[in-house]
């Protein structure tokens, strides 16, 4: 069913890596295009102050074409200084309570953060540190019987894949994948997959792979079909905060799960998993350990927390969740709508920059109310999606994606990226195909 791109590691000594970049983009990069490598971190076109200074702030968005936030997005040095000042305020005395105590307010005052951001209600959200550890919550949360079916789709991450691979190995349940290519139609898509089997439906908000976003009324839609044959309803979030507009409670799904490390340029290993309060007890709990539970006693007797927090349980990275806190900080003062609007208007480009060549087309939606930041190339015939991606590193300074389909490439597109870092990456594959 699915079939990922092998990837190796690309890593570099800094001296080396300038040394080949400079002799091979010379020999191969057309004229025109070396000029513009030339004043990429400056961009030739002028920047609105607040996306000047922002990139300012991020250290990858100057140092690199950074098209990867759809892999891993780059922090700003806000986020990594506040990660680092928590970090060495926690090590003056872990367990010392004039610190432990600051410390322990990290975790709740983060979870009211996002649920205040995203549309969550206060007890929803949960702390985790991937959205595939979210994913997983919602796997594992059904009793599983031998034929029981799930709905994904042909659009999904690894991480929304193997869970349903594992479960169909030890339980037996049955895996339909619908087609969420470009232009088709979602709704019908499930209909025509629908059971008296369908346990779940998981797909992604954002695909990875072509770049398409469940819009919010067709999310809402579809979530109101669901809950009429008590199916529980889950998105794979990876893509979505930060590259979309994101209200948990407008979109209809029962949970979402997501990541603080991409489109949030938050640390690594944060996420959170929303779910509706309601929903607490049928998302039921798979995995448990201190801090999971609201009271409990050596003689057997145990009570959950009432609330999402019941799926976090054991030592933290609290650091790494403060930064996740300062990012999506950041983010708001940007303003969500001001960032949204600006990957769409860069993703407009992108497209007419594709629609005035023959090199490569478009493999994302072209209807705008179903793009995202996911931006993705289909190269010519015989064009080597991961040699590409390769070449453009080594020689190019660009980071691009290798994705499941097939000669197809992405470029995540995110608000601290420019036109002209597009323009030129455009003449970068154009000249490797």
């Amino acid at each position: 069913m699915l079939q990922e791109n092998k990837v190796p590691d690309r890593s570099l000594d800094r001296r080396e890596f300038l040394a080949k970049s400079s002799l091979s983009a010379a020999a191969v990069v057309p004229i025109g295009t070396l000029a513009r490598f030339a004043g990429l971190a400056g961009s030739g076109r002028p920047q609105e102050d607040w996306v000047r200074a922002a990139r300012n702030e991020i250290p990858a968005s100057t140092e690199s074409s950074y098209f990867q936030t759809g892999g891993v997005g780059p922090s700003s040095r806000r986020t990594m200084a506040e990660v680092a000042e928590k970090l060495h305020f926690q090590n003056r005395g872990p367990a010392d309570p004039r610190y432990s105590g600051t410390m322990a307010q990290i975790e709740p005052g983060l979870r009211s953060y996002l649920a205040s951001v995203f549309g969550v209600g206060q007890d929803g959200v949960a702390l985790t540190h991937s959205t595939s550890e979210g994913i997983s919550i919602a796997a594992w949360s059904q009793n599983w019987m031998p034929g029981d079916e799930v709905i994904v789709s042909n659009q999904e991450h690894p991480a929304n894949v193997v869970p349903w691979y594992v479960l169909r190995d030890r339980f037996g349940i049955v895996m339909r994948e619908i087609n969420l290519d470009a232009g088709t139609d979602l709704i019908h898509e499930v209909r025509q997959a629908l059971s008296s089997r369908t346990r779940m439906v998981s797909i992604s908000h954002v695909s990875r792979n072509n770049g398409r976003r469940v819009r919010t009324d067709e999310s809402a839609a579809l979530g109101e079909l669901l809950r009429s044959r008590d199916i529980v309803y889950h998105l794979d979030g990876a893509q979505g905060p930060g590259c979309v507009d994101v209200d948990f409670s407008a979109l209809g799904c029962d949970c979402y799960s997501t990541c603080g490390h991409k489109w949030l340029l938050g640390p690594k290993g944060t996420g959170a998993f929303f779910v509706r309060e309601d929903m607490l007890d049928r998302i039921q709990l798979s995995w448990a350990g201190s801090h999971s539970h609201a009271t409990m006693d050596y003689e057997g007797s145990y009570s959950l927390l009432p609330s999402a927090a019941r799926y976090e349980f054991g030592t933290r990275a609290l650091a790494d969740f403060a930064g996740f806190h300062t990012a999506v900080s950041w983010m708001e003062e940007l303003g969500f709508d001001r960032v949204l609007t600006r990957i769409q208007h860069l993703v407009t480009h992108a497209v007419d920059v594709v629609d005035a060549r023959s090199e490569v087309q478009l493999a994302s939606p072209r209807a705008e109310q179903d793009r995202s930041g996911v931006f993705v190339l289909r190269l010519p015939s015989g064009c080597d999606a991961t040699e590409v991606y390769n070449r453009l590193a080594d020689e190019r300074n660009i980071l691009s994606s290798p994705v499941r389909q097939a000669g197809d490439l992405r470029l995540a597109v995110h608000f601290f990226n420019t036109e002209d870092e597009i323009d030129a990456a455009m003449d970068a594959v154009a000249a490797l195909c």
